[in-house]
């Protein structure tokens, strides 16, 4: 019988030098393992506090509220106070270091935002009208009163008042020009946050309304039809591009206000004399 040759004996050798191997290191790998987390522990530096977590303790809330409260204010109430909730002139006074908010319970600004406030309202000093629930009839109440708590992030203490003149309208003087009526809240509820709270525009937004040679030359009926129709960004007659959504973001905009809508432009056009451009 003839010997084996040199590389069969290595082969059934190997595998029993390599299992020696391994089970040497199992050991002294599962011995040092306790060592080696215990180290990385000790060395992982602890993480910075939350950028709120100092006011949600004081709130006596969870972080994550105030989190969820920036996102609805930016997505729903920013349009008229601001990104940063330094208000937009003539639209939404401003929320940041503001003496309401600061002079207001929680469940006082609740009622606030859940009533909205319309120009008619005596408490009303920019002629502008706030929407109940801004706009948004699906806002549940536990979001809104997220965006309570962001809003006491927004004061900050010792700091003075923000200024609110560029907010002021003379409402009387409004009313006394004829153009205070159902028309402008019905316009200043659905049009204002692009056009101006009186139909004067917004840069970069829509475009001035009270002189507008487009809205002279269009019947009663054909602006009716425009404004249900809107005007979106691809259309070619869009020179803003800015998304004019059908009745101005608002399908439940019946037609008898958007008669009043109409009869509110008809009424700044014979103001002004005709139109400007």
């Amino acid at each position: 019988m003839s010997a084996e040759s040199p590389d069969r004996q290595l082969g059934t050798k190997a595998p029993d030098h390599d299992l020696r191997m391994a089970l040497g290191v199992v050991p002294v790998f599962v011995l040092t393992l306790p060592a080696i987390l215990a180290a990385v522990i000790w060395l992982r530096p602890t993480p910075p506090p939350g950028r709120w977590d100092e006011v949600a303790a004081r709130l006596g809330i969870d972080p994550s509220q105030l989190v969820l409260g920036e996102v609805t204010f930016r997505n729903t109430c920013a349009l008229c106070h601001g990104r940063d909730a330094n208000g937009m002139p003539r639209l939404g006074k401003p929320l940041r270091n503001s003496e309401f908010v600061q002079s207001h319970k929680d469940d006082e600004l609740l009622q606030v935002v859940l009533r909205g406030r319309l120009p008619s309202d005596p408490a009303n000093t920019t002629g502008a009208a706030m929407p109940p629930r801004a706009g948004n009839p699906a806002l549940a109440e536990d979001r809104i009163r997220n965006v309570i708590y962001y809003l006491r992030t927004l004061q900050e203490p010792g700091a003075p008042y923000a200024n609110l003149d560029a907010w002021i309208v003379d409402t009387a003087a409004l009313a006394a020009t004829g153009l205070g009526g159902i028309g402008h809240e019905t316009f200043i509820a659905a049009c204002s946050a692009c056009h101006g709270p009186n139909a004067e525009g917004m840069e970069g937004l829509g475009k001035p309304l009270g002189t507008s040679s487009f809205v002279a030359s269009k019947t009663d009926a054909e602006l009716m039809a425009f404004i249900k129709t809107g005007r979106p960004i691809w259309d070619a007659d869009n020179t803003t591009g800015v998304d004019m959504p059908p009745k101005g973001g608002n399908p439940a905009l019946s037609d008898e206000e958007l008669k009043t809508i109409i009869g509110y432009l008809r009424a700044l056009h014979e103001q002004a004399g005709g139109p400007s451009n």
